[in-house]
């Protein structure tokens, strides 16, 4: 299988950790958003990453559904609960994480295409709701403790903000979540997926 990605996607990364954490092969296609290309197009009509090339040539988009169908390939890991609360649970937070990228990307694309008259109206509300969303996760940081897709997210998510918008973390007082962050990032799929210029 192919995953056409960027190694700075959150969302890519959040795949790239699930195939780690099952053992599950997959050949990277790095694909430069700038200038996609036709494989890309190709394999999915909406030109987005991550999108995964099955064997049979078939493919999947949306890291939601990606990860979805890799924890379906093997019992090594189970990442996602088939049923009951404990399924929803995960899914809850897989939406809360890939949230965080969702209004913390618009405030961070403001700044670079407007760098010197930036809407500071709309980056404000923006950081707010970042805020908004990593005090809910310093909360209930405990509800993480066990592997699953649920931290996975949230690792991908919010390692994305610290790559591209430190100041919204840093001197903030997120304890909690940090702390759990140190810890998890310490998993060999987290630190070997660490998104990079």
């Amino acid at each position: 299988m192919k995953l056409l990605y960027t190694k700075r996607s959150p969302y890519a990364r959040k795949v790239r950790i699930v195939a780690l954490e099952k053992s599950i092969d997959l050949e990277f296609m790095d694909e430069d958003l700038t200038k996609k290309s036709p494989q890309l197009f190709k394999a999915n009509p909406i030109g987005k990453i991550p999108t995964l090339i099955l064997d049979n040539g078939e493919t999947l988009m949306d890291s939601r559904v990606i990860c979805e169908y890799l924890d379906t390939l093997n019992d090594r890991a189970v990442l996602i609960p088939k049923s009951g609360k404990e399924r929803f649970d995960i899914l809850r937070w897989e939406a809360i994480a890939d949230g965080l990228t969702e209004v913390a990307l618009p405030a961070y694309m403001e700044k670079i295409r407007h760098p010197e008259d930036f809407n500071v109206a709309f980056i404000s509300s923006q950081e707010e709701a970042v805020h908004r969303i990593l005090v809910f996760m310093d909360q209930r940081v405990d509800e993480l403790k066990i592997l699953s897709l649920a931290p996975i997210a949230v690792v991908s998510n919010v390692g994305w903000v610290q790559f591209r918008l430190p100041h919204l973390i840093e001197g903030r007082k997120y304890s909690k979540l940090m702390a759990w962050l140190h810890e998890f990032s310490k998993r060999p799929s987290v630190g070997s997926t660490v998104p990079v210029l």
